[in-house]
């Protein structure tokens, strides 16, 4: 038996995706618990996007909004979530398959907590079980947690397993440049009341097959193009870092102790290009791995001796 919630929006951000939509639809109908709202931003689909929802107006709670023009994936789910009114937001992909009992698990069980999330299942494009989840498939630790710190180096929250308080959306705004806008939702729940994960997967995320037919053979390269080659991503990334901090640092609810933290971490992977081995940065690593590493899977100790291999030594041990 359904039952219908009054707090509840449901975001989704639409783009050409006729071919699975519906069973998406599908899913959200079958919910026992049910939505007040589903906000659909369209973003100038050209295919038969739009004509299918408009099959659901009748039967969901819809409010469909179609763009005047193409604004891309990011600010087109920026500009859905704008609208949601409910106490609480669960956001939604266009291909994917929620379980019946979706709704109703995330509502009961967030408790006092700012957000939470479930695992996922992942199937292939025809909707057949991969026997895998997506905990299984990234290899992470998937965790409840109190601090933004714990999204520094790696994500496990994802935006179509999540629901979070309606009141969070004032601080979200707008998305960041580099961080992912699932991660910078999760590290702003996390510094308000907290992340909480529900270990069962309540979505049946849909993993599309790509095209080999394309690929090209390796290009042959010296041992030292390998070894600049590979300095270079190495410098990229520590880059990547400084710019994805940065945007945890834009967070407004953070602690002083968090906020300085960030700041110091930043510092130092800065220094890279400069120092052989940065000993202030390993110790600052070790010090704070339990929280710093607590959704990566690999050894912490390991970790935080690579990431204060500095690039003079990194020229020489490009193996590192």
């Amino acid at each position: 038996m359904q039952n219908s919630c009054n707090s509840i929006s449901i975001v989704i951000a639409t783009y050409n995706g006729s071919h699975y939509l519906r069973e998406q639809l599908d899913s959200i109908a079958a919910q026992g618990l049910q939505p007040f709202e589903i906000i659909i931003q369209d973003d100038c689909s050209s295919d038969e996007t739009v004509s299918i929802i408009q099959e659901y107006l009748s039967h969901l709670p819809i409010k469909l909004e179609i763009n005047p023009q193409n604004i891309g994936y990011i600010h087109n789910f920026e500009l859905a979530l704008s609208k949601a009114s409910g106490e609480f937001i669960a956001l939604c992909d266009q291909d994917d398959i929620w379980e019946t009992n979706k709704l109703e698990q995330l509502h009961s069980h967030i408790g006092d907590n700012s957000l939470i999330y479930s695992n996922s299942l992942l199937i292939d494009s025809s909707g057949k079980s991969l026997n895998k989840t997506l905990s299984e498939k990234l290899r992470n630790r998937f965790i409840s947690t109190h601090t933004p710190l714990s999204f520094v180096y790696d994500n496990c929250v994802s935006a179509h397993a999540l629901m979070f308080r309606q009141s969070l959306l004032p601080q979200l705004f707008p998305f960041p440049q580099h961080l992912y806008f699932d991660a910078w939702i999760a590290a702003n729940a996390a510094s308000v009341d907290g992340v909480k994960y529900l270990d069962d997967p309540l979505v049946k995320y849909r993993q599309h097959a790509t095209n080999t037919l394309s690929q090209t053979a390796k290009v042959k390269s010296s041992l030292f193009k390998k070894i600049a080659s590979k300095a270079e991503k190495k410098s990229l990334e520590q880059l990547n870092s400084i710019k994805m901090i940065s945007d945890l640092l834009q967070i407004t609810t953070l602690q002083n102790s968090e906020r300085n933290i960030l700041k110091h971490i930043k510092k130092e992977h800065a220094a890279f290009k400069t120092s052989w081995f940065n000993f202030t940065f390993f110790s600052l690593l070790l010090k704070y791995r339990n929280i710093l590493f607590a959704i990566t899977g690999h050894n912490s100790l390991i970790l935080s001796f690579k990431k204060a291999i500095g690039l003079k030594l990194y020229r020489f041990f490009p193996f590192l």
